[in-house]
């Protein structure tokens, strides 16, 4: 084989490759879903599409309040304890969150879960300045266990009908440019849920 002929298979093999990369990272970036990066890095999307949990939880004064009641807006739904140093720094910025992007399309809810409730969570939120954010307690922590939460702080975004679409496990700085345009994606996108695969049974 002649050195031109040599050159001309490379070049046929180089052209191939960078075919095949170009086609891998172009479905990479164009696979659907929000884009995760920054904070958000660790935040899980849903696979597949989950019954509406039934959970509940309290307001400081005992009275009951459930997913449901916030049914038509996308809600961030965010577990907390005094204990938990992750938790007393994302606080803030979940607060902020609330100050700036609460509509009728969107909302936070803090949960804290100490077992002292009341009694401890009103305090610390004085403390922090969480001014934006309404305080809910679940001193036995019955909704974080429905939702199978593994450790904290824990962070969980339903849609406008109360169905599961994320998750994220540990801290984040829940203002953050790239959190907040993921919040957007899915406020901007209320079906979402609807393309995911059914569970079974």
């Amino acid at each position: 084989m002649s050195r031109k002929s040599v050159y001309l298979v490379a070049l046929v093999a180089i052209l191939a490759i960078g075919g095949t990369i170009s086609v891998n990272v172009s479905s990479k970036t164009t696979s659907g879903g929000p884009e995760l990066v920054g904070n958000m890095a660790q935040f899980q999307p849903a696979k597949t599409l989950l019954v509406p949990p039934d959970i509940s939880w309290s307001t400081l004064d005992g009275k009951p309040v459930a997913l449901r009641d916030f049914k038509g807006k996308v809600v961030l739904l965010n577990y907390w304890a005094t204990w938990c140093g992750p938790c007393m720094f994302e606080l803030p910025g979940i607060n902020r969150l609330q100050q700036t992007m609460a509509s009728d399309k969107f909302t936070v809810v803090a949960i804290n879960i100490d077992r002292n409730g009341t009694d401890v969570a009103e305090p610390k939120a004085r403390e922090l300045g969480l001014s934006a954010l309404k305080l809910y307690v679940d001193p036995k922590q019955l909704s974080p266990r429905k939702l199978g939460m593994r450790g904290m702080p824990s962070t969980y975004l339903f849609d406008t009908k109360g169905r599961q679409i994320g998750k994220l496990e540990g801290g984040a700085e829940w203002d953050a440019p790239e959190s907040v345009a993921l919040l957007k994606y899915f406020i901007e996108r209320p079906a979402y849920a609807d393309q995911l695969p059914r569970t079974e049974g």
